[in-house]
């Protein structure tokens, strides 16, 4: 089985998450998409406090349950400490053996991949499917840093391809902001995500809850 996989803090899980997952989808042929919300992901627990994980699983959950190629994931929530994208395609590989896992990020990811724990873990056990832009960086285009991974990590036979779709400019450090300045998120989240923000109020303060 071919199994897209798109990780994240999902704090909260916005449209652009489920754009880059209906894309990769669909141009790559996949059999389905698991959307995989971190446990504990350690280059964002300095930034901010991270919401609960049963509430951010609560929350992707909802914003997939009327997509019958998406499910959401709970496969990292049970890690102790903090949570490696590196750990995460061993432990995949070893519980699914007979699949083949396709990790979906956005340009601006790929571009930081080797600053990531183990990074050739993660190429040599999976495809990189990478949505952005043909100019991804001021000095280096998307298409030049995917030769330049392929180039030096060659010895792995890295599988990365490009998306044809653009990474949309949506970020949830942006939502959180607005749902506590009370702006205007419509469009931005599904609209079952958004209910269950307001329900529980969570990124309060928050005029709008």
């Amino acid at each position: 089985m071919k199994k897209g996989i798109l990780g994240g803090t999902f704090d909260p899980i916005h449209n652009g998450h489920i754009y880059l997952a209906e894309n990769a989808y669909r141009e790559f042929s996949l059999d389905m998409v698991l959307l995989m919300p971190a446990n504990v992901p350690y280059f964002k627990t300095a930034l901010h406090k991270v919401t609960d994980a049963s509430l951010r699983l609560k929350m992707t959950e909802l914003a997939v349950e009327d997509i019958d190629y998406m499910k959401a994931s709970s496969f990292e929530l049970g890690i102790k400490g903090n949570t490696y994208t590196s750990d995460t395609i061993l432990r995949l590989k070893k519980e699914y053996p007979d699949d083949e896992f396709y990790f979906i990020m956005g340009a601006d990811s790929l571009f930081k991949l080797e600053s990531w724990r183990r990074p050739d873990i993660l190429l040599k056990n999976a495809v990189i499917l990478c949505a952005g832009r043909e100019q991804a960086s001021d000095e280096v285009s998307l298409e030049e840093e995917i030769s330049r991974l392929k180039d030096k990590y060659r010895a792995l036979k890295p599988d990365i391809r490009p998306m044809s779709c653009e990474n949309i400019d949506i970020s949830s450090t942006e939502i959180r902001e607005l749902l506590s300045s009370g702006g205007d998120v419509t469009g931005l989240l599904p609209d079952k995500v958004l209910e269950f923000i307001k329900k529980n109020s969570l990124y309060k303060t928050c005029n709008i809850l």
